[in-house]
């Protein structure tokens, strides 16, 4: 049997070393777990925290096989609802994160982790969690607006990290939400080109930087469309060529300038291409940049148009770190979701509220 090619970064098998299974447990934020297979790829046995823990065992000339826990919880391949279903009920009675799922044979076919069982409560504590904040909201606007499926897209894909689990999140949020969710990633594939003037921030960015490999990542890839090519060609012909479900939130991550108005200017579509006021996370606005790159893009694009604006014009923030509420020993990023943006499409014939009630201030 072939292995999915989007698990198979969790496979070891029993001669592998065991330090290759502490690497996985360690960098794999949504599914810690190695999974040890014999030369069949049936599964034997599984690696997490415990079994590489230094403080009880010194794993460094031990193999997978040696090492791994032979009496695990796994879930049987199933129906989806099934599946979700099996997997809170196992994570209620244990304390692990990460479920393999096994076919008759016991050949993995896929990972569950607890994150999938209660995204809602978890999300904000995943990697990228300004993806799925904002691909919520925005499919929860969708949801209330009438739309039965919606778009998502991550302009700059370059290693594929964002893109993977904005497909990953769009999975979740579709089911939860009840909406169809299509998900694009606009690349150049060659990585960054040559800043042209100051506009394109040559004081930070270094051509060729950031190039994807692009047949590894379409084979991590479940069902998003990879759109390979110079963004300011392929926005221009984007809406009319793929003729998409109308999009809801966008990822824009593309460092200079110039492909940025290419993007914004495609924002300037017919409304039927668009929900009435779709969310934008623009990644690169520090605010040293308040007069290049993407911020300079957004406030050309607020002059220019009249009826179509993205709000909050400007909203700087610092480089300030703040300890994680859980771990005092974790430092994040301030204000990540200050990243996110509204998109108002003021004549969009579906902006005005859908309410039926009117909200009465009492008087007394």
């Amino acid at each position: 049997m072939k292995i999915p090619t989007q698990i198979s970064g969790n496979i070891v098998y029993l001669d592998t070393p065991a330090v290759f299974a502490f690497y996985i447990v360690k960098t794999n934020a949504h599914y810690p777990l190695a999974l040890v297979c014999n030369e069949d790829d049936v599964c034997i046995g599984v690696i997490g925290s415990y079994e590489v823990d230094p403080d009880r065992i010194n794993i460094s000339t031990l193999t997978c096989g040696e090492i791994c826990n032979r009496e695990f919880t796994f879930l049987k391949d199933k129906d989806e609802d099934s599946l979700y279903r099996d997997a809170r009920n196992i994570f209620a009675e244990k304390a692990i994160r990460t479920l393999p799922v096994l076919n008759e044979h016991r050949n993995p076919v896929g990972l569950f982790g607890r994150w999938q069982a209660f995204f809602l409560e978890n999300y904000k504590t995943l990697p990228y969690f300004n993806y799925a904040h904002g691909l919520l909201c925005s499919a929860k606007q969708a949801k209330e607006k009438g739309y039965e499926r919606i778009s998502t897209i991550e302009f700059g894909v370059a290693s594929g990290r964002g893109l993977i689990n904005l497909e990953r999140y769009a999975k979740e949020i579709s089911r939860l939400i009840g909406i169809g969710i299509d998900v694009y990633g606009f690349d150049s594939g060659g990585g960054l080109f040559a800043p042209s003037d100051y506009r394109d921030c040559p004081q930070i960015w270094i051509e060729g930087e950031y190039k994807m490999d692009i047949a590894a990542l379409k084979e991590k890839l479940y069902n998003a469309n990879l759109i390979i090519g110079d963004i300011c060609e392929t926005t221009k012909t984007f809406l009319e060529k793929y003729n998409p479900a109308p999009i809801a939130f966008i990822s824009i991550d593309v460092d200079h300038y110039k492909p940025c108005v290419a993007i914004l200017d495609m924002l300037l579509g017919d409304d039927k291409y668009f929900i009435p006021m779709p969310l934008i996370y623009f990644d690169d606005i520090p605010d040293q940049v308040q007069f290049q790159g993407e911020y300079l893009a957004i406030k050309e694009f607020n002059a220019k148009s009249e009826f179509i604006k993205i709000s909050p014009e400007y909203s700087g923030f610092n480089t300030l770190f703040y300890h994680s509420e859980n771990d005092m020993s974790v430092w994040k990023q301030p204000n990540v979701v200050s990243r996110i943006k509204y998109l108002h499409r003021f004549k969009h014939p579906k902006y005005a509220s859908t309410r039926k009630t009117k909200n009465n201030i009492s008087i007394f």
